[in-house]
């Protein structure tokens, strides 16, 4: 008996492989319907309440990316997975983002869709639950200088009401950090949207964050809240917003101004009750310079910065995004990888992380998937990452030093002296890891 069975509604115009999936899935304890086009998936998306939903990209009367848009529309937290032709990847690209959860390439292992069925609906279950516990638990990591003033910032500001501007390259941590502001104030009760400007269409971007009235437009076939509206007195988190074309940077302006906003095709006014986030990874006063960005809301916006630093220049904090981030890509990948090779500590000492947090977390990711066992092995990283750390590695980058650098040398060198070179002491007293005490011995040729 399978108890709370999981709904999947899938389309496809192609009966014989609505046929097979579906007798696959219902083997293994899920209840499944199906459609054999788009019009009949969006009209039982209406009338049923599904978990899950696979879409085939090419239906007749409307394709995958035109059903996918109407049920996200009906339901923006419906899970959906796309079925694609090989060679027709691009579209699945935009599918995700769009709002589809994964993807699938025809023609493929019945297993292999099972499987990722399974992994999304524990995804989904991991992350409710970490929601429900993640009340006065904060996801930055590190414990770096830098770090440390952040999160003392994020506990000041937290309970304010005003609008906060972060800025850093890309994967430095700026989503996490929106975030953590939400999750640790008074507003955690409350929903937390995050728009990201650069993926969403300019055509579409004005009715995402706003909505619009039934008839507005072609295409508005109802009546469609924005994300300023459902986000009620949650937080709006606006990733990217050096992004935004003028004609929408003063509708913006003009909403946090006066704390109430239009939606598209109507003349009635809603309130503004979120707290609002914004982030950019470009120098939004170049672009005021340049006029690409409106120097009213830029200072609307700027009322309080945090600035994510970039990986390479907290290098201390890699040990513990590391070890933090092995132990969520265990439970994830169902690994069990309990150690990590020195070689590979010294790689990721070495590299210096263009793509930030990010890339080390991917690396991290495709190495553990790769592993055998439960060591991390120099062979399982990407060779990519192996070269050029290789390349880092006895180059003269180090051989012309900061001031800060210079200092830093100092410091390490007084605290030595004072404990008698015993390196856990050093690493004790300089409030750092004996690792990455090694690493800075080596980087700084004290050994």
């Amino acid at each position: 008996m399978y108890m709370n069975k999981k709904r999947i509604l899938i389309a496809d115009d192609e009966l014989v492989i609505l046929k097979v999936i579906r007798e696959e899935l219902t083997n293994v304890g899920y209840e499944v319907e199906t459609a054999k086009d788009g019009d009949e998936a969006c009209q039982k998306f209406k009338e049923e309440k599904y978990d899950l939903v696979i879409l085939d990209n090419k239906m007749p009367k409307k394709n995958g990316l035109d059903v996918l848009k109407e049920i996200k529309s009906i339901n923006p937290n419906i899970i959906i997975i796309m079925m694609t032709a090989f060679g027709t990847i691009n579209n699945a690209v935009e599918a995700m983002k769009l709002g589809a959860y994964d993807y699938i390439t025809k023609p493929f292992d019945n297993d292999d869709l099972i499987y990722k069925v399974k992994q999304t609906f524990k995804f989904k279950d991991n992350t409710v639950n970490r929601l429900d516990n993640i009340k006065e638990e904060t996801q930055l990591v590190g414990s770096s200088k830098k770090i440390k003033e952040i999160r003392k910032k994020i506990e000041k500001i937290k309970n304010l009401d005003t609008t906060i501007l972060i800025t850093g390259e890309s994967g430095t941590g700026k989503g996490v950090v929106a975030r953590d502001i939400h999750n640790l104030s008074n507003r955690n009760k409350e929903p937390f949207i995050h728009v990201n400007c650069a993926v969403l269409p300019a055509s579409l971007i004005e009715s995402e964050l706003f909505g619009h009235e039934k008839g507005a437009f072609t295409g508005a076939s109802e009546i469609k809240k924005g994300k300023f509206e459902l986000a009620e007195k949650g937080t709006i988190f606006l990733d990217e917003i050096g992004t935004l074309d003028q004609n929408l940077q003063a509708k913006l302006l003009t909403a946090l101004q006066e704390k109430k906003f239009e939606k598209v095709g109507s003349s009635k006014t809603i309130k503004l009750k979120a707290r609002i986030i914004a982030a950019t990874n470009e120098n939004l006063e170049e672009a005021v310079k340049s006029k690409k960005f409106r120097e009213d809301l830029y200072y609307r916006l700027n009322v309080i910065t945090i600035e994510c630093p970039p990986l390479r220049y907290i290098k201390e904090d890699i040990e513990e995004f590391v070890l933090y981030s092995v132990e969520k890509l265990n439970k994830r990948l169902n690994k069990n990888i309990e150690k990590i090779s020195s070689e590979v500590w010294e790689i990721f000492m070495n590299y210096n992380w263009p793509g930030n947090f990010r890339e080390l977390e991917n690396t991290l990711e495709s190495s553990i998937a790769l592993s055998n066992g439960n060591l991390l092995l120099e062979e399982d990283l990407p060779l990519r990452i192996k070269k050029k750390a290789g390349n880092l590695k006895g180059s003269n980058e180090y051989e012309e030093r900061s001031i800060l650098e210079v200092e830093e040398i100092k410091a390490i060198k007084k605290a030595l002296e004072r404990n008698d070179s015993h390196r856990e002491k050093t690493a004790k007293e300089l409030g750092i890891s004996r690792r990455t005490l090694q690493y800075k011995l080596k980087k700084f040729d004290l050994l």
